[in-house]
């Protein structure tokens, strides 16, 4: 698969300019700030998805990640993060990203776990019909585990 056609595969991109403050001293960027461009775009995607400006209103926490580094990225490279829903259990939703640059090169693929949260009682709380059905209309592929 082109790196066009797995883009093709997000509704929700994000676009992300490499800082010098990114780079390690190999002078690509650190493998730790993918996590940061990850985080980035999640929460754009999220906030994008349940229709608010308010981070304080955050209702999901990231529980699990794992990342797969396909390319070294350069400072000033222009990269654009690709954000999905895959999956949708009682309380958790399961997320892919994937990082492309400019030049076509996917340079990381994601596979992540967020879980519903209620900070007052510091416990997971089931999705609401009202978040399943924009998460459904987001990503209309995903996959309902219930």
């Amino acid at each position: 698969m082109s790196a066009a056609e797995r883009l093709a595969a997000f509704r929700f991109r994000f676009p992300v300019t490499v800082r010098f403050r990114d780079l390690d001293a190999m002078g690509h960027v650190n493998n730790a700030v993918y996590l940061t461009f990850m985080e980035s775009a999640r929460i754009a995607w999220w906030l994008h998805l349940t229709r608010s400006t308010d981070v304080q209103a955050l209702s999901m926490i990231l529980a699990r990640t794992e990342i797969d580094y396909r390319s070294p990225v350069a400072y000033a490279e222009e990269l654009v993060v690709g954000v999905r829903c895959t999956a949708v259990g009682r309380s958790s939703v399961r997320v892919e990203t994937a990082i492309v640059a400019a030049d076509g090169r996917v340079v990381a693929e994601s596979r992540q776990v967020l879980v519903h949260f209620d900070y007052t009682t510091q416990k997971s709380r089931p999705l609401t019909e009202e978040r399943r059905q924009q998460l459904l209309a987001q990503d209309p592929d995903l996959t309902i585990e219930i």
